[in-house]
């Protein structure tokens, strides 16, 4: 008996609109998904609003909460780094300032007399940078810190010790770096502002000696 002859026909348009639809895309669905944090906060974060809100609303508030969230990831990590280096965040101006505190020896310098020339012309920026040094050299005299010449003003702030001038420590180099890379204005007040923070420095050491 002879068999009848096979009449399926293959449809090529009816193929390419079941490979089209996501409901036959079986190989995504053995697939294993992809674990993002992102979105499962968000998912999260938006159910809990939209008991309070509806749906839109809902979605618009959780995406800005988390644009808000990143920002302030962000700016909180700026912040950090600046606080650690804050020469990073600093222009330097080569041309105002012709010299490096890196390659000055502390221990080659006549503080009083190059202090009294530079008040004498009301030149801050000099004025500050011998400051510094002078500053520089009474911590390392008093080893709260291993003065080397190759050594930046940051490495000194982490060496510091006690402990606890540090603070004071951080905010006066902090100055003398705004002056030195920043083309911070050099003025009488900040000379005297950086003085008194000299004058903690040097009364802590005074207490420790007692």
């Amino acid at each position: 008996m002879k068999l009848p002859a096979d009449t399926i026909i293959y449809d090529s348009v009816k193929i390419a609109e079941y490979q089209a639809d996501q409901r036959f895309d079986y190989n995504s669905q053995l697939g294993i998904p992809e674990f993002n944090l992102m979105e499962i906060i968000a998912r999260w974060l938006s159910q809990l609003l939209r008991h309070i809100f509806d749906n839109d609303t809902a979605e618009v508030i959780a995406q800005w909460i988390l644009i808000a969230f990143f920002v302030l990831v962000v700016l909180f990590v700026i912040y950090f780094i600046y606080k650690k280096r804050p020469e990073l965040f600093l222009r330097e101006k080569k041309t105002l300032l012709p010299y490096d505190v890196e390659h000055e020896n502390i221990y080659r310098i006549d503080f009083d007399k190059e202090l009294t020339v530079a008040l004498a012309k009301d030149d801050f920026r000099t004025s500050i940078r011998i400051l510094y040094l002078q500053t520089l050299r009474f911590v390392a005299d008093k080893k709260w810190i291993d003065w080397q010449i190759y050594k930046t003003p940051t490495e000194y702030i982490y060496e510091l010790k006690p402990v606890r001038l540090k603070t004071s420590f951080r905010d006066f180099t902090n100055w003398f770096l705004q002056v030195r890379y920043g083309n911070f204005k050099a003025t009488r007040g900040l000379y005297d502002l950086m003085c008194s923070l000299r004058d903690e420095l040097k009364k802590g050491g005074e207490d420790e000696g007692e």
